[in-house]
């Protein structure tokens, strides 16, 4: 089976979205910026005060996101460039 260029391209542009939407989603779908710490709070077991404290943890954000959906819309924008066939070689 052989594809045309316009066709791998159209491929590879639902595959960056496919898979950028799907690392968002399951990394935490965050609607904020990109984190690389989260704030966890946490009580003082003598005085029952409570604080928060800093684990670092990357969660992506929204710009992750719309690089990869954007990404994909580029690929897919120049996909409409290719011709939909083959040129014939006319051999002499």
């Amino acid at each position: 089976m052989k594809f045309s260029l316009r066709t791998l391209a159209r491929l590879l542009a639902l595959f960056i979205l496919s898979t950028g939407l799907s690392w968002w989603w399951f990394s935490g779908a965050d609607m904020g910026w990109t984190k690389t710490y989260v704030t966890i709070p946490a009580t003082d077991d003598v005085t029952g005060i409570q604080y928060e404290v800093k684990k670092e943890k990357f969660v992506p954000g929204v710009d992750f996101l719309a690089l990869g959906t954007g990404l994909s819309f580029v690929i897919f924008a120049t996909s409409l460039l290719f011709s939909t066939k083959n040129p014939k070689i006319q051999q002499p």
